[in-house]
Order: C-alpha cells, then sequence, then structure tokens
C-alpha cells in the first residue's frame, strides 16, 4: 500500500515539474514578443502651399471726419429775434433765408438819416451860394477877408455833414441788411440755440444762432508715422493717392476719396505727420466728428508670397512657421510678416512659392519630426475691386519697404 507521505511527495513532485516546465515557454513568448515591436505611424497634420499674387499696398489709419466749412449764423445787430426760417437739422442751400430780426427800428433810422441828409444838403445849398456871392465882392474889397473865409468854413462844414450823414445812411442800410440773415453755403444746419422772440445783439455783442456744416465733400484727417511718409512720398501722385473710408461696421464708404493735404510739421511727441483726403459725400452719411478707418492706397506689388494667417506663429525668437519638406520633415522657419491681406499672412521673407506650410496640427509635432502631410481644401476669393477689398492689415506696414 501507498502511504499518505508517499501520495504528497508526488503531488509536489508534478507541481515542481509542470512550474518549471511553463518557464521556457513564457520566456520564449516574451522574447517573441519583444522581437517584432508595433511601428507608429507619424501624424497627419493639414498643410498649404505659398502661392503667390498681386497684392495692393494699403496702409490703414485711425482717422476722423470734420467738415470742410463750418459757419456760425450770428445775430450781429441787436433786436428781437421774430423769424426762424429751416427745419432743425435739415438741409440749407446758399441764400437760403433763416433768421429774421426786427426790421422796423432800422428802417426808421434809415428814415432819420435821410431826413438829416436833406436838411444839410439844403444847409450846403446855402453855404454854397454864400461864397458865390461874397467872392467878387471880397476882390473888390467891399467885405473883409476875413468875412469871406467864414462863409467859405461854412461851406465845407456843410459838405462834410452831408457826407457823414451818407455814410450815417450806407451803415443804417447795413444793419437793416443784417436783420435778414442768409445761408452762405449748402450745407446741413443744427438746432436754433436761441428762440423766436428773444433779444440777441445786445450791448454790442454777437449771438450765435445756429451753426451750418458743409457735408459733402468732406474731410478725413489721418496721422501716419514718419516712417511711413517716406514711402508715401516715394509713390506720392500729383492728385494724389486714392483713400477709402472703412466705418465701424466695417463696411466701406461708397465713394473713394482723394489724399489732398500733408502738414508742413510733424508733431514730436507721436512722430506723426497730419494728413487730409476730401471724401465725396453726396448722400451726407459722413457726419464730422466721426472716427472712421482711413484706408490709403498706394501700389500693387506683384509676386507676393501669401500664406494662411493661422500658419504663422510666435515665440521669443519672432514669428515663424513649420515647413514639410524632403522627406515630409518638419522644418521650423523664421519669416517676416507685418500685415493681412483677405485672410493671408503677406510673407516679406522667408518662404518660397509652391513650399508647404503646417496649417493644422502644429502643435502635434517638433521640427525634425516625419508627418503625414494632408492639402488643405482650396478657397476662392471673392471677386472685389482692388479699391474696395475688404482687406483688414495688422499693421500698417508694406510688403517690400
Amino acid at each position: 500500500m501507498v502511504s499518505d507521505r508517499q501520495i504528497r511527495f508526488s503531488k509536489c513532485v508534478l507541481v515542481l515539474v509542470f512550474t518549471f516546465g511553463l518557464i521556457p515557454v513564457m520566456l520564449g513568448g516574451c522574447k517573441k514578443k519583444q522581437a517584432s515591436p508595433t511601428k507608429v505611424e507619424p501624424p497627419t497634420v493639414t498643410v498649404a502651399k505659398v502661392i503667390l499674387k498681386t497684392v495692393p499696398v494699403l496702409f490703414n489709419y485711425v482717422a476722423t471726419t470734420e467738415a470742410v466749412k463750418t459757419v456760425d449764423i450770428r445775430a450781429r445787430v441787436e433786436g428781437f429775434l421774430v423769424q426762424r426760417r429751416f427745419k432743425e437739422g435739415g438741409d440749407v442751400k446758399k441764400g437760403d433765408l433763416v433768421f429774421v430780426i426786427e426790421r422796423e427800428p432800422y428802417q426808421a433810422e434809415i428814415e432819420k438819416s435821410l431826413a438829416q441828409l436833406a436838411k444839410d444838403d439844403a444847409s450846403l445849398a446855402f453855404a454854397l451860394e454864400q461864397v458865390e456871392r461874397y467872392e467878387p465882392l471880397a476882390r473888390q474889397n467891399f467885405v473883409t477877408r476875413e468875412t469871406f473865409d467864414g462863409y467859405r468854413t461854412q461851406a465845407k462844414e456843410a459838405a462834410a455833414a452831408v457826407e457823414a450823414d451818407r455814410a450815417r445812411i450806407k451803415q443804417d442800410r447795413l444793419n437793416l441788411g443784417y436783420c435778414t440773415m442768409y445761408s452762405p453755403l449748402n450745407g446741413r444746419i443744427g438746432r436754433t440755440l436761441v428762440n423766436v422772440g428773444n433779444l440777441v445783439g445786445a450791448g454790442g455783442q454777437d449771438t450765435q444762432l445756429a451753426t451750418i456744416v458743409q457735408l459733402d465733400p468732406i474731410y478725413v484727417y489721418f496721422s501716419p508715422s514718419e516712417e511711413d511718409l517716406r514711402v508715401i512720398h516715394k509713390h506720392k501722385q500729383e492728385g494724389g493717392l486714392p483713400v477709402d473710408v472703412v466705418l465701424s461696421d466695417g463696411g466701406t464708404h461708397p465713394h473713394q476719396g482723394m489724399m489732398d493735404f500733408i502738414d508742413n510739421t510733424a508733431d514730436p511727441q507721436t512722430n506723426t505727420v497730419t494728413m487730409r483726403a476730401v471724401v465725396p459725400n453726396p448722400e451726407k452719411t459722413l457726419l464730422p466728428g466721426v472716427y472712421v478707418q482711413a484706408r490709403l492706397f498706394l501700389c500693387e506689388v506683384p509676386d507676393t508670397p501669401l500664406i494662411p494667417e493661422q500658419a504663422v506663429a510666435e515665440d521669443q525668437g519672432g514669428m515663424y512657421v513649420l515647413v514639410v519638406g524632403k522627406d515630409n520633415k518638419v522644418e521650423q522657419r523664421q519669416v517676416k510678416s507685418r500685415w493681412i491681406y483677405q485672410g493671408q499672412q503677406i510673407i516679406e521673407k522667408g518662404l518660397k512659392e509652391g513650399e508647404r506650410v503646417i496649417i493644422v496640427g502644429m502643435q502635434m509635432v517638433r521640427p525634425g519630426m516625419v508627418v503625414n502631410p494632408t492639402p488643405a481644401p482650396e478657397k476662392k476669393a471673392p471677386e472685389t475691386s482692388q479699391a474696395k477689398d475688404s482687406e483688414r492689415q495688422s499693421k500698417e506696414q508694406s510688403p517690400g519697404h
């Protein structure tokens, strides 16, 4: 008979044999797995090619509008305001009657001056008759020379009085004319500053009644830097340079203006120079005192490299892009870019036509890595006129300068 101790010993031997028999199998399996590692696929990125395009050189500046002419309607004579002949905020034409001051007192002054003139005319006529009568008597010494000189003096005084009366009548007529005020230009009149029934011009002080501004055309003032001014002078034409006005909502004023003025001094604090454009405004949609954007067109630059805006990144070394080069290897390239045209970054230095730049997936790759480039879908740019382009610029600089 087999004892219990023998049975337990046999079981132990079997366990040890089974265990040590599995070890080579497990080790063999591990070696086999390590011998064939899994292959890592390169990351997929979206790339766009550098294209060449003719782009306009445009400088953008913060600008303000200002009326070409602003005229204050003032009361030049004292009197009660009796009429207002316009609608507040409405358009007026040159020669339109706008205000009337009480005329009767000044008409009475004219009549009084005319009466005084008639009196002095009569005195002058009598004095001249006396001189004519006594002149031969004075030559014959029938009257003293002193008496004759007295008659001559009276005649001169009478003549002077007549001249003074005529001057007074002229002034009275001017004062009467000042009672009716007309618009000196075509423009838009503002609110009434003095209501009808009030006394104006009291104490010899002229009283402002309203203001008229000319809205068509309108001035747009902006201030380029001294550096930009050198470029502007280089491209300046005899008739000026075209200027578009971009409104606060991003829209463009429908009428293009022309630069017509460059100031003769610079602001030493900002190193800028004031410039001005004259902009047609027949619809009178632009008002003075509004902040707008002045877009100054200089010229066109052919064969300008363009890439999507999102392809450009920036670090301490400046602006750079990730270029997918030979064998799909990533290269970091420093570039120079100062402005944007139609959502495309203008590259002044660093890229050539046809090179591929990464626009999606830049965060997943590093220089030297191999990637799987996927071309970006092509987008057709809208056909727009060069002057009415809706491009936006990040800085007021031009390519190639």
